[in-house]
């Protein structure tokens, strides 16, 4: 396991959002996956950041109750209307 704070982590944790999002290329890529299998600390980082993707893109999925969504309207529109004044 790597110090957290080596050089090694600091650089790949420079590119986790983007090899999360799919944005790297696969040589990148390989090199955070055998980071990642050397370094707990990364693999866990990862990890967690792979499940909090997940809940917030299933959160982001469920219908809002119909009392969240008046609330919400009657908000914008009293905002909307303090603007006009």
């Amino acid at each position: 396991m790597n110090d957290p704070a080596s050089p090694t982590c600091r650089e790949i944790l420079t590119k986790i959002s983007a090899y999360l999002d799919g944005e790297l290329e696969a040589a990148a890529c390989d090199e955070i996956e055998r980071h990642c299998e050397q370094c707990a600390s990364c693999l866990e980082l990862v990890e967690g950041l792979r499940q909090t993707i997940g809940l917030c893109r299933r959160a982001a999925e469920a219908p809002l109750p119909e009392a969240v969504r008046q609330r919400a309207r009657a908000s914008v529109q009293r905002l909307l209307d303090r603007d006009r004044r």
